[in-house]
């Protein structure tokens, strides 16, 4: 552990990402694309969702690119999309050692 105090100044911009990854689905969406390595379509996020309807992932996607932490590319008529703010997948790294402890 760091002995590192972290102040309300950055508690206050990181609150906003926290809360985004704080959603299931969210967390699914993001493994998903880190463990995929490259730019996945829509479908194929939807796929991997376990289940969830395409609309429901659709709105997670907006949500999470709105907030920066996806980002979104049009090849045609598919939308691909990727991790854009890499310090998001710490949040997994947490969870990950978390639930093997």
């Amino acid at each position: 552990m760091t002995n590192y105090t972290l102040d309300m100044p950055t508690l206050e911009r990181i609150a906003p990402t926290i809360r985004v990854l704080s959603h299931p689905l969210r967390l699914r969406i993001l493994d998903f694309l880190e463990k995929s390595g490259s730019p996945q379509r829509v479908t194929e996020i939807v796929d991997a969702s376990e289940g969830a309807q395409q609309a429901i992932v659709s709105q997670q996607l907006k949500i999470m690119r709105d907030s920066g932490i996806l980002s979104a590319e049009r090849r045609g008529n598919c939308v691909y999309y990727s991790i854009s703010n890499r310090a998001s997948l710490y949040f997994l790294d947490c969870i990950r050692t978390h639930e093997s402890n």
